[in-house]
């Protein structure tokens, strides 16, 4: 595994215990409509697939405008190659929603 890879599957690994970890989890996960929590509960135990891509992509309109990591997962390439890479942007896109959360809701 090339270095890029090596430190992309590590911070997947980090940002996974990082996400499910804070305080601020529960009540986001709890906002998650059922498409958007599937995903959620896939992205946090594997990395992205063809077709966790193209389960994104059939969202319900109202979970592509209100979640971010939706519409990138559902844009991103299927190839096995770029997996870790979508995984990590998809991760890091959660994890400021998740550490976001009592900000806004204020």
């Amino acid at each position: 595994m090339s270095t890029p890879n090596l430190r992309d599957a590590f911070e997947n690994e980090l940002r996974r215990v990082l996400i499910q970890n804070h305080a601020n989890f529960p009540d986001w996960y709890s906002t998650l409509g059922p498409h958007a929590r599937q995903v959620v509960d896939n992205l946090l135990e594997e990395d992205v697939t063809p077709e966790l891509i193209s389960f994104s992509q059939t969202a319900p309109e109202e979970e592509w405008s209100a979640f971010q990591f939706l519409v990138m997962i559902a844009g991103g390439n299927p190839s096995p190659n770029q997996a870790l890479s979508l995984t990590n942007f998809a991760l890091g896109d959660i994890l400021v929603e998740v550490r976001e959360f009592r900000k806004i809701e204020k």
